[in-house]
């Protein structure tokens, strides 16, 4: 039989509370809480067991009704380290695990859709804590792939993505580095290196947005180095090319590549070296 806990309808102020709360011990753990959905033991294939929805009151209110918050947090720890939250899909035994989906609702007729935040809490001694994002490894097939998009808009400017290092306030420290780096082909035979492509975005009707790649300046003294080069090759075989070029034009003047140092104020102004290396055959 089915078990049915309600609250009641009102036409004045806030809506009935429900609280399901454990038991507090003054000797040992608190108590649990658990809420299990019924599991299915009919012989049909595709039987399902039963879910579990947790849903918050709609606010109906025809000026500015509010639909009510939902909140999961684990127990605070008066000394120990704070409860964990995990959120889990369940294992599919015979074949795949579910999926677990985190988004907020789309937008009404006005509005926006509702932001998205992921991030740790802060800390008021020592590091705060990290941020992961990982698929898992995969026997018998492909690593799943991790996508990020943004998505189109008809209005302005194109949503921006910005990836941006740590900086460190302490006195001699260093900020954070980023690291781009394609993953590598282990294969025995003919294993290849992922390729790391960098490209700016196509322009329908104007100019292809452009790519610059700057060293930090540095404040009080030198700016940082920037080295494009290939890699030296492994026991045998060659180092990569490199080709820097312009682009063709199929009307107009193609593109002008110029090679400069800067202007130099107290100081000699940076030569330029072009230089063979050296062979033995």
């Amino acid at each position: 039989g089915a078990i049915s806990m309600t609250v009641g309808s009102g036409d004045t102020g806030t809506g009935g509370a429900m609280t399901l709360t454990a038991g507090e011990s003054t000797a040992g753990d608190g108590g649990a809480l658990m809420l299990t959905a019924g599991e299915s033991m009919a012989a049909a294939v595709s039987s399902t067991g039963g879910a579990v929805t947790v849903t918050a009151g709609a606010g109906a209110g025809t000026t500015t009704g509010k639909g009510g918050a939902v909140s999961i947090s684990a127990g605070v720890g008066a000394e120990g380290v704070g409860g964990a939250v995990t959120v889990s899909s369940g294992v599919g035994t015979a074949t795949s695990s579910g999926a677990v989906l985190i988004q907020t609702s789309n937008s009404g007729t006005t509005g926006v859709s509702g932001n998205m935040a992921l991030k740790t809490g802060t800390s008021t001694s020592g590091a705060t804590g990290s941020y992961t994002v990982t698929t898992g490894n995969a026997a018998g097939g492909l690593a799943g792939a991790i996508t990020m998009t943004i998505g189109s808009g008809d209005t302005g400017t194109g949503g921006a993505m910005t990836l941006t290092a740590g900086q460190s306030t302490e006195a001699d420290a260093t900020g954070g580095a980023m690291t781009v780096t394609a993953g590598a082909g282990a294969g025995t035979t003919t294993g290849k290196g992922g390729a790391v492509s960098i490209s700016a975005g196509v322009g329908a009707k104007g100019v292809g947005g452009a790519v610059t790649v700057s060293s930090g300046v540095g404040t009080a003294t030198s700016s940082g180095a920037v080295l494009i080069e290939t890699s030296n090759a492994g026991t045998t075989g060659v180092s990569g090319n490199m080709l820097l070029k312009t682009g063709d034009t199929p009307a107009g003047a193609t593109g002008s590549y110029t090679v400069t140092t800067g202007n130099a104020a107290g100081g000699l102004a940076g030569a330029i070296t072009m230089t063979v290396g050296s062979g033995d055959t």
